[in-house]
């Protein structure tokens, strides 16, 4: 999977690598279909924190700090549909 610059600085922002990230990849919490934007979103845990990660076509666009109220708020609102991975 490739990253974009934007990915590459948030990883650096977030004190984390590419292989950790590409590890946590492996395990997600959720999976997600954003229906507005066409991509793929993995929910995964970083450091003991709860992180979305934008992925499309093959290509990881950013990663940002969330939680499960904005995760349950975009699957209510029809944005996400998410499946659980445990």
């Amino acid at each position: 999977m490739k990253f974009s610059k934007h990915a590459k600085d948030k990883l650096n922002l977030y004190g984390t690598t590419e292989e950790v990230l590409q590890e946590a990849l492996r395990k997600p919490l959720y999976i997600c279909r954003d229906y507005e934007k066409f991509s793929t979103v993995y929910i995964v845990e970083l450091k003991g924190k709860i992180f979305s990660v934008v992925v499309k076509d093959n290509t990881i666009i950013t990663i940002y700090r969330t939680d499960l109220n904005r995760l349950n708020s975009r699957i209510k609102s029809g944005r996400w549909n998410c499946w659980s991975c445990n």
